[in-house]
C-alpha cells in the first residue's frame, strides 16, 4: 500500500510567511516570492525593519547533493532596465499573487498590495518576467521586466488569491478576489505572442483560494482540474471535481469514486493540489495529489486562522475515451522521519520533475492554527 512521507528540509525563521508564491525551475531550484508575515502586510519591501530588497527572491536548491547549501537571496538587478526607472523595473510588494516557471524564466501575475486589501492597479498586476543572468554566477541576482500584452485592454481584472498554471505555452489564470466578491473567470496568456484570451468561465459560485492542476489524460486530452472552495461556498457533492477541456473550451463536473475506507476529501481552500505521476504499479493511473488546506475559515476573516487539514489524497483517472468516468480518490497513510507537518493553509502548491523523471512535491510556509506563519520547508515523497 503506497504511503506519503514528509521529510523536513529546512526551518528558516527569517523567511516565514503565508500567501506567498513558489515555483521550481527545471533544475530543481525552489523560488519564493512575496507573501505576508503579518495579515495584509507584504514582506520583502526593502523598507523599515524589512531589510530584504524589494523584488528579491529566496532560492533553495532541492538537489539532494546541494541541500547543505541552504537558502540564498537573489537580489534585483536594475542596471539593465531599458527605461532607467528603477521604481518601474521591479514589481511592488504583494500578497496573494501567483508565479509559474516556464522555459528559463519566472512569471508573476496579480496580487494585492496592503492592508486595505485592494488589488494592485493594472500595470503592477500585469505579467512580470524574472530571469537569473547566467553571467552572475550561482544565482546571486534576478532581473525583472514588465511584459506588455498586445491586448492589455483584454487582460483579466486585477485580483488576488486566484490560481495560475502554465501548460502548452500558456499561463492560465482562474478565479480569485477582485475589489469585491469572487470570480469564476478563466483567461490564458500566450507567452510566445504576449496576448490574452478570455475562455469559458467555470461553474459557479465564484471562488478564492481554489487550485488548478494542468495535465494530460486518456493519452492526448489536455485538461485543467479544479478542486477547492472558499468559506461557505462548498461543493454540492463532497469530492466533486471540475474539469476544463482545453481543446473544447468547456467545463464539466465529475464525481470521482470514493476511497473504500476513507471516503472522499473534505471541502477546503488555500491548499495543495499538484500534478503527479508515479512509477508505482498501484498508482499507475495517478494524475494529481491533494494535501492540507483550510477546513473551516476563521471568524476573524483574513486576520485570523481557522482549522486545517493535514491529509494527503491521490487522484487517479483510468484510461478511456469517457472523460466523465474512471476518476478515483485514494487517501494515503502519512508517515514521517521524526515528526509531521501540522495542518496548514494559505501556501502555494508546487511539484516538479527531478532528473529521474519522478514527481517531487514540496510545501513551504503557510498559516498554522496558532495564527502564526510557518518557516518550514517540507518534501512529500509517495512510495
Amino acid at each position: 500500500m503506497p504511503q506519503a512521507q514528509w521529510i523536513s528540509l529546512s526551518k528558516t525563521p527569517f523567511i516565514a510567511r503565508s500567501s506567498h508564491c513558489i515555483s521550481v525551475t527545471k533544475s530543481g531550484v525552489l523560488l519564493v516570492y512575496g507573501g505576508e508575515l503579518k495579515p495584509r502586510t507584504p514582506v520583502d519591501t526593502g523598507s523599515g525593519n524589512d531589510t530584504t530588497p524589494r523584488g528579491a527572491l529566496h532560492a533553495f536548491d532541492l538537489s539532494k547533493s546541494l541541500l547543505s547549501q541552504g537558502w540564498k537571496l537573489l537580489t534585483p538587478d536594475t542596471k539593465h532596465n531599458a527605461s532607467g526607472e528603477a521604481d518601474q523595473a521591479i514589481p511592488e510588494p504583494r500578497v496573494g499573487a501567483t508565479t509559474v516557471w516556464h522555459d528559463n524564466a519566472l512569471y508573476l501575475w496579480g496580487g494585492r498590495g496592503g492592508k486595505d486589501m485592494t488589488p494592485l492597479e493594472a500595470y503592477q498586476a500585469g505579467v512580470w518576467k524574472a530571469t537569473v543572468p547566467s553571467s552572475q554566477g550561482p544565482q546571486q541576482s534576478v532581473r525583472w521586466e514588465r511584459i506588455a500584452a498586445g491586448n492589455e485592454d483584454e487582460a483579466p481584472a486585477s485580483r488576488s488569491y486566484h490560481t495560475a498554471v502554465v501548460h502548452g505555452g500558456n499561463i492560465y489564470v482562474h478565479a480569485g478576489c477582485p475589489a469585491s466578491g469572487r470570480l469564476t473567470t478563466l483567461h490564458a496568456f500566450d507567452l510566445a505572442k504576449a496576448v490574452w484570451k478570455t475562455l469559458a468561465p467555470a461553474p459557479e459560485p465564484g471562488r478564492g483560494g481554489t487550485a488548478l492542476v494542468a495535465t494530460t489524460i486518456t493519452g492526448d486530452k489536455d485538461v485543467l482540474l479544479r478542486y477547492g472552495f472558499c468559506g461557505h461556498e462548498l461543493p454540492a457533492v463532497d469530492g466533486e471535481l471540475d474539469v476544463y477541456l482545453i481543446s473544447e473550451d468547456k467545463w464539466i463536473t465529475v464525481q470521482p469514486s470514493a476511497d473504500p475506507a476513507h471516503g472522499v476529501p473534505g471541502p477546503r481552500s488555500v491548499h495543495g493540489f499538484v500534478q503527479f505521476k508515479s512509477p508505482l504499479p498501484e498508482l499507475a493511473n495517478s494524475i494529481a495529489v491533494l494535501y492540507h488546506g483550510e477546513r473551516d475559515a476563521s471568524t476573524l476573516g483574513h486576520a485570523g486562522a481557522g482549522s486545517f487539514w493535514d491529509d494527503v489524497w491521490v487522484l487517479s483517472k483510468e484510461p478511456g475515451d469517457d472523460i466523465s468516468s474512471g476518476w478515483r480518490w485514494q487517501k494515503l497513510d502519512v508517515v514521517g522521519e521524526d515528526h509531521l507537518p501540522e495542518g496548514r493553509g494559505w501556501f502555494p502548491p508546487v511539484s516538479w520533475l527531478d532528473g529521474h523523471g519522478d514527481t517531487e512535491i514540496v510545501m513551504f510556509g503557510g498559516l498554522l492554527a496558532s495564527n502564526s506563519r510557518s518557516d518550514e520547508l517540507w518534501e512529500l515523497e509517495i512510495n
